[in-house]
């Protein structure tokens, strides 16, 4: 028998700030912006993950070309040298482009609900500032 999650499925960007409206103005007050979970490791490890890649496809062209007979040894590992340093910078460069092109799909997504949630507090610090204001000033025995 199988495990069955719940899982919640989001499906506009706007379900996710929908809560916002919901929410208790304490909550709202509380609630930090987002910010990108990619940052600079994530994408110094994915270029060198791409790089290493890159560099074991370059060994494998480089397999796959032939040695060339035994009297070009030497020219052979130089090709093969070369394979493997253009493969691991080509890889680098993609890999290193993939994870920076998630990062700002990432801080897109981020911004949107950065935005509303800016001028969601904005509207709950203004009803707390009335109902604060309210609360001084129409208590039982209070005058001017």
């Amino acid at each position: 028998m199988g495990i069955y999650r719940l899982k919640r499925k989001i499906f506009t960007k706007y379900d996710d700030t929908d809560v916002l409206k919901r929410a208790k103005d304490s909550d709202i007050l509380a609630e930090k912006a987002k910010k990108p979970m990619t940052n600079g490791s994530a994408i110094a490890t994915g270029a060198i993950g791409a790089a290493g890649v890159g560099a074991l496809a370059g060994v494998g062209l480089g397999l796959a070309r032939g040695s060339g007979g035994i009297f070009n040894k030497a020219r052979y590992a130089q090709i093969s040298g070369r394979l493997v340093k253009g493969g691991a910078l080509a890889g680098a460069l993609v890999g290193t482009a993939a994870m920076l092109h998630k990062r700002g799909k990432e801080k897109q997504e981020n911004e949107f609900y950065n935005r509303r949630l800016a001028y969601a507090q904005r509207q709950a610090m203004r009803r707390e500032k009335a109902d604060w204001k309210a609360n001084m000033t129409q208590r039982d025995g209070y005058s001017y």
